[in-house]
């Protein structure tokens, strides 16, 4: 599979990974290629999180300078690990007190594999700036609370008002929105976040449509490649769509600690 001969596959997923977080968090610290810091908000206890990702790139000795942070921080610490690196921190994630949570997949599709959309079914796909309509599949899809809809959505208008990459996709079927995902562009790359379905909607084809009309809004922008991040169970969707395996990533979390 071809990419830019200035970077390797691994490393324009990150860019993407990268250009999307930095745009729907309040804060980012770049510590090295491979460490990247995001706080959720700033002094909004309940919802900032510490979320720190560890790529594919070799952590060097900036990798001591997160792990500070991380010491300092009293906030819930959400780490997110290249499944190579795992084993290498485990030891210390321990004595952090960090325990294991999910494990998801980095895929790729190169976008001049993508088959034509065939319009089928009765449904209306729509790129909005209503993120009311947007949110309302995302919530339900992740059994997410009413107000940690309304902060995860606010997040999301911060980044359109401050004119990032982002564009927002809706999914109408049966009388109401349905299925809805968030697609991103950087530097001609192309990502997938937060596709999600109506819970009693789901099995129908709705994610699976929605998904293509958005990869073909990404060609039409002149991207050459889609990168996204999978759960497990979401994986043979993604398969079916074209999309390849680049790598795994391991999840970790610290709880808040007290003192907040």
């Amino acid at each position: 599979m071809d990419a830019n001969p200035a970077f390797d596959l691994a490393t324009l997923y990150h860019l993407t990974e990268d250009h999307y977080f930095a745009a729907t968090c309040l804060t980012h610290r770049r510590y090295c290629a491979a460490i990247n810091a995001y706080f959720i908000d700033e002094h909004d206890f309940p919802w900032n999180l510490l979320f720190i990702r560890l790529g594919s790139a070799p952590l060097g000795e900036e990798m001591a300078a997160a792990l500070e942070l991380i010491r300092r921080t009293l906030i819930e610490v959400r780490l997110v690990i290249h499944e190579q690196k795992v084993e290498g921190l485990r030891e210390v994630l321990t004595g952090l007190d960090f325990h294991s949570a999910e494990k998801t997949t980095a895929m790729v599709l190169q976008l001049s594999a993508l088959i034509p959309s065939e319009g089928e079914g009765d449904v209306q796909v729509r790129l909005t700036r209503d993120l009311n309509e947007w949110a309302v599949p995302l919530g339900n899809a992740y059994a997410m609370l009413p107000e940690v809809v309304a902060h995860y959505q606010a997040r999301h208008q911060r980044a359109l008002d401050a004119d990032e990459s982002l564009y927002h996709f809706t999914l109408s079927a049966e009388g109401q929105v349905s299925c809805s995902l968030t697609l991103s562009l950087c530097n001609g790359e192309a990502r997938l976040n937060d596709v999600g379905t109506l819970i009693n909607l789901r099995g129908r084809g709705y994610a699976t449509r929605l998904i293509r009309e958005a990869l073909h809004h990404a060609s039409s922008l002149g991207a050459q490649r889609c990168f996204l991040e999978a759960s497990e169970g979401a994986v043979p969707l993604y398969r079916k769509l074209g999309f390849e395996r680049l790598f795994d990533y391991r999840a970790f979390v610290r709880v808040a600690l007290p003192g907040l």
